[in-house]
């Protein structure tokens, strides 16, 4: 028996060596060799087959905290009718206008972008996107215009989700009580005699902005003399710096820019009259904005580093009587003593700008389908529908924009069925370079000569391009 015992002990430690030798040479026995082998469908047993995994998709936004909140809570609901696991992530400006073009550029990133209606195209053209198909979810219902923005090249590279107008804010108080009357100026000649009105005395000092907030968080209104009466606030118009789209929007409801539609070249004789012929004629725009020279001291923007919170209570307190927002902004923030005027309530020539933003699929996706049906699924009519009842956020369809009452959203050229004045949105990417020669011109960083052939050279090179 101890012979015994000995022999099984050696057998034992012979076998523990094998393995060892087999675990730590790294050698595959030949058959599992040519189990392994490329050309060898390997199939799971049955025992382990399964469902095969929905791949996941991350997109990229760029909210406001309430909106992503928003965003988040119908993402949660996609990902429980689906299945398919979806990551959100809220960038910043600063990422957005950076890191967004890196990534798409190396192929990485997010397979779903939430860009400005602007950026659309430029992605598209550098190969970053795929196309899609509007008709997918009713996107094909969005105004003309709109539906222009996101087209090249016979494809339409985004599909719009949002639209936001600019609008005016006031303070109620402080203007009614410098103009007695309750209805805003309708044209530059009604805002320069206000301006002219409301104008301070040559040798009065413009008051000093604080440094900060009360611990309060309320700014008290300035103390007004008994010899100066009721008048606006040194600075009347607010608006925030790096938008140049809102500067844009001032200068149109101030009556300063706007477009004028004339007939075609070569067109028939009826071609300046109302018509919806979307080549019946074309559209110019027009500027004088040398006439608010004068003024330049009132008309001062927030700047990049004000706290939001600063900004709005000194338009509360009646430190600022006027600032051009967007309606999103406008809509969360405003209230006694401000009133908001409806971006359909600037009657022409004077008006407002609108921006949109529009979700993009990244042509790197390895989500294709997955992707796909995300986009579909916010921007169908009843998800826009809840977010414009929660967040007051208005959607691209034009079935929400045909009664009477909701046409006061927008301002007339872009509103549904206005395809004659589709060309005011095409023709005015000149506008939107000239924008930044136009703040520094405001800010005593430009002549006014510059200003003129800045003009010149943005809106001739446009028409170039649209000719081209």
């Amino acid at each position: 028996m101890p012979q015994f015992k000995k022999t099984l002990v050696t057998i034992m430690m012979v076998f523990v060596s094998l393995l060892l030798l087999f675990q730590f040479s790294g050698s595959v026995p030949q058959q599992a060799e040519q189990d392994a082998s490329p050309e060898t469908d390997v199939k799971p047993s049955q025992d382990n087959a399964g469902p095969k995994p929905l791949k996941q998709l991350k997109v990229a936004v760029q909210l406001p905290s309430m909106s992503f909140i928003q965003l988040r809570r119908l993402n949660q609901m996609f990902m429980d009718e689906t299945g398919i696991y979806v990551e959100l992530i809220n960038s910043s400006v600063q990422e957005v206008e950076e890191e967004w073009p890196k990534a798409m550029q190396m192929e990485q990133g997010a397979d779903i972008l939430l860009l400005d209606s602007e950026s659309v195209i430029p992605y598209a053209r550098r190969g970053w996107l795929l196309p899609l198909d509007p008709s997918m979810n009713g996107g094909d219902s969005v105004p003309a215009w709109l539906s222009d923005r996101v087209r090249w090249n016979g494809y339409a590279w985004g599909m719009p989700v949002q639209l936001d107008p600019y609008v005016l804010v006031w303070n109620k108080n402080r203007v009614k009580s410098a103009s007695g009357a309750s209805a805003l100026p309708s044209d530059w000649s009604g805002w320069k005699r206000l301006f002219d009105e409301n104008a301070p005395a040559v040798d009065e000092e413009p008051p000093e902005a604080p440094d900060g907030l009360p611990s309060s968080g309320i700014i008290p209104p300035p103390a007004i003399s008994p010899a100066a009466g009721e008048r606006l606030p040194y600075q009347w118009f607010a608006w925030h710096a790096e938008d140049h789209r809102a500067l844009l929007s001032l200068l149109w409801r101030l009556g300063l820019l706007h477009p004028e539609f004339v007939p075609a070249q070569g067109g028939p004789e009826w071609a300046g009259r109302q018509t919806d012929s979307t080549e019946a004629s074309e559209v110019r725009w027009k500027q004088t904005l040398p006439e608010l020279e004068p003024y330049l001291a009132h008309f001062q923007p927030w700047s990049p580093e004000s706290s939001h919170m600063d900004t709005w209570e000194k338009l509360k307190a009646g430190v600022i009587a006027f600032a051009i927002v967007p309606y999103s902004e406008a809509a969360l923030e405003a209230s006694a003593p401000l009133a908001v005027e409806p971006a359909g309530e600037a009657a022409p020539p004077a008006g407002q700008w609108v921006t949109s933003r529009s979700y993009v699929l990244a042509s790197h996706t390895e989500a294709e389908q997955e992707a796909r049906h995300w986009i579909a699924y916010m921007t169908q009519w009843s998800v826009q529908q809840e977010w414009f009842e929660t967040l007051s956020v208005l959607p691209v369809h034009e079935q929400a924009y045909l009664s009477q009452s909701s046409e006061r959203l927008l301002p007339e050229p872009f509103r549904p069925k206005q395809e004659r004045k589709r060309h005011v949105y095409k023709e005015a990417e000149g506008l939107e370079q000239w924008s930044g020669a136009a703040s520094r011109w405001m800010a005593g960083q430009l002549a006014t000569k510059q200003l003129q052939l800045e003009w010149n050279q943005h809106m001739n090179a446009e028409k170039t391009i649209n000719r081209d």
